[in-house]
């Protein structure tokens, strides 16, 4: 298990890592404004990862002769965002000096389809008009997408443990991961549950209320924050067991997601420090999924639907 949790890990920085890298150069070549528009997209899809799949069953163990016991439990869980072919793309003006006929004016660049950070690799040109004639000599090449793509997926592993009067938690505290010559990654967050059915004798379905935080950042060897996120949610969830191995779940969600860029601006020579916020769209989800549990595993598939669409699942194992 430790292997395999490794494994995943590591193939997950690696790619990361790599991304992170050419984001950093493409960010040094634009200002925050294009920044934003070019993140975009980004911070939308981990808005969503972050925040998907805390649980697979509204049920939490209670015991009133017994109110607390205690368990623990390892989730694997795997996420994906997908994201449509408008989040690879936007347009952006703005006015900026150009020549005509040798001399310096004021005229306006005007990138069109420019690609964002999941769009083409091509780099974008703005193009140069000054009282409505093109230009072209004054042509600004900007930067291109990372990598073309309309999925972002995240792993994350989760300890769960409880329980007290029906209550549970769960953390994500992944080690400062040192990444050479680059910066380090570092990952904590937390969920606390309460659920409510046991409070109705022989009630039919689980219902329960969970709130959780968490936060992530990439710090750069300079000790400069590149990417510093924080998100928030709380979810009301039910579940029914139809039999013992199969059970099916729903909830109703609210989050934020909110990122924090800093970079240096490369202006001919000149560092410019640069930082900008930029929220997650997605502030609502509905989620509708099934977990199939036999012994100490649970394995559950869930669609969560919002202004973004992600499909997650989880490995679970509950040791006690």
């Amino acid at each position: 298990m430790k292997k395999t949790i490794t494994v995943l890990l590591t193939l997950f920085l690696q790619v990361n890592i790599s991304f992170s890298q050419s984001l950093e150069e493409n960010l040094q070549q634009v200002g925050p404004n294009y920044g934003k528009l070019y993140l975009q997209p980004l911070a939308n899809a981990m808005g969503v990862n972050v925040n998907s799949n805390f649980f697979y069953t509204a049920s939490v163990p209670f015991n009133s002769k017994k109110p607390a016991e205690f368990n623990i439990g390892l989730r694997l869980r795997l996420m994906n965002t997908f994201l449509t072919s408008d989040d690879q793309k936007f347009n952006y003006s703005y006015s900026d000096t150009g020549k005509v006929n040798g001399l310096p004016v004021t005229g306006t660049y005007t990138v069109v389809n420019a690609p964002t950070v999941i769009g083409n690799t091509d780099e974008a040109v703005a193009k140069f008009t000054y009282n409505g004639t093109y230009y072209p000599e004054n042509d600004i090449e900007l930067i291109g997408g990372i990598v073309k793509t309309t999925n972002v997926p995240l792993f994350i592993p989760e300890i769960t443990f409880g329980t007290v009067y029906a209550t549970d938690a769960s953390i994500i505290l992944l080690p400062t991961i040192n990444i050479h010559d680059f910066g380090a990654f570092r990952m904590f967050g937390f969920t606390l549950r309460h659920n409510f059915s046991h409070y109705v004798k022989n009630s039919p379905v689980d219902y329960a209320l969970m709130l959780g935080y968490q936060r992530m950042s990439l710090t750069e060897s300079d000790n400069n924050d590149l990417w510093k996120s924080n998100s928030y949610f709380i979810n009301a969830q039910l579940s029914k067991s139809f039999t013992k191995v199969i059970t099916g779940y729903v909830a109703l969600q609210f989050e934020q997601f909110k990122a924090d860029v800093s970079y240096n601006y490369d202006d001919n020579g000149d560092d410019i420090p640069i930082t900008f916020s930029i929220d997650g769209d997605n502030t609502f989800r509905g989620v509708i999924g099934g977990t199939v549990r036999t012994g100490i595993f649970a394995f559950n598939l869930d669609a969560n639907i919002g202004q973004q669409f992600a499909l997650s699942c989880a490995f679970n194992f509950i040791f006690m």
